[in-house]
């Protein structure tokens, strides 16, 4: 006996078979036609819109190469200028101090913003360092000690335990490496991840205790306007033998209007030169210059 079954797939076609197939099995081949047309129609309908704009004038002027990710959160439409270089890992230097007292804090590390780190009594390069700080303060100057510390404490399982659930790049935690690995080795994030993981963090979406997710973002205001609250936090990798200085800014603005926007930003001195004040400087000033330019700022 003949067996004729149409099928409609959820792709607005029909398919036919015929032949002597049997319930189940035409039952099978309905069920697989069903998941493939919804696994297609969710990729055609989730995949982002990303508008290339050339910003290269606004790097020029402050004498950096590197690349912007801005994500509007209103539309779902991403701009990018190096699009490609946006989707290229780089280590999070102190941008990971977003995620890390997100964990000092979950873990019980950190028992509060208000925590005492005490100077070790080195001095550095820094004077900001050098003294007694709260967290929220080191976070606010980028106190690597401070979070060297408190990488001690949390400790290298919590770490391997809490990362992948904040889906935070690929970060490779091991004990000889514990208080280092975000600023040296093999552990990379790309702009888009740090979108991603912002984009969580505002919407307080974290597999972390609401308040937590709460004291983190009100240490990371750098400021607020009637018009707009901005939101970020730097980080810079320090040139070595075999890599360049890397400078990161990555964070959002809140505008009056309702709209959040989140950016990531990440850049290098010209091939072979050292990081300067203007690099420094750039970092911050750059990414303003095209929220600028985009009317968003």
């Amino acid at each position: 006996m003949t067996v004729l079954l149409i099928v409609q797939a959820h792709l607005g076609q029909v398919c036919y078979f015929s032949g002597g197939l049997t319930f189940t099995a035409m039952l099978r081949i309905y069920l697989l036609l069903l998941s493939l047309g919804s696994v297609l129609l969710l990729g055609a309908t989730s995949a982002p819109t990303v508008t290339e704009r050339n910003f290269q004038a606004h790097f020029d002027q402050y004498g950096v190469t590197g690349s912007i990710l801005l994500y509007e959160e209103a539309t779902g439409r991403y701009v990018a200028y190096n699009q490609a270089r946006c989707r290229q890992g780089f280590l999070p230097a102190s941008t990971f101090k977003i995620p890390n007292t997100l964990i000092g804090l979950q873990t019980g590390a950190l028992p509060d913003t208000a925590t005492i780190c005490k100077w070790d009594g080195v001095k550095r390069d820094f004077p900001q360092w050098n003294q007694d700080m709260t967290y929220a303060q080191a976070l606010r100057v980028s106190c690597v000690p401070c979070y060297q510390q408190l990488a001690r404490q949390v400790g290298v399982q919590p770490y391997q335990q809490w990362l992948p659930k904040l889906a935070y790049g690929r970060m490779d935690v091991a004990p000889q490496n514990v208080d280092t690995f975000w600023l040296d080795g093999n552990s990379r994030i790309t702009q888009f991840e740090q979108v991603a993981f912002l984009r969580r963090l505002h919407a307080e979406k974290l597999p972390v205790a609401l308040r937590h997710q709460r004291a983190v973002k009100r240490i990371l205001q750098l400021k607020k306007t009637p018009e707009y609250t901005l939101y970020g936090k730097t980080g810079w990798r320090f040139r070595s033998a075999t890599n360049p200085d890397n400078g990161w800014f990555v964070g959002w603005l809140d505008r009056a209007d309702g709209r959040t926007i989140y950016f990531a930003l990440n850049i290098e001195p010209p091939t072979g030169q050292p990081a300067n004040d203007q690099f420094i400087s750039a970092r911050r000033a750059l990414t303003e210059a095209v929220l600028r330019e985009l009317k968003w700022l």
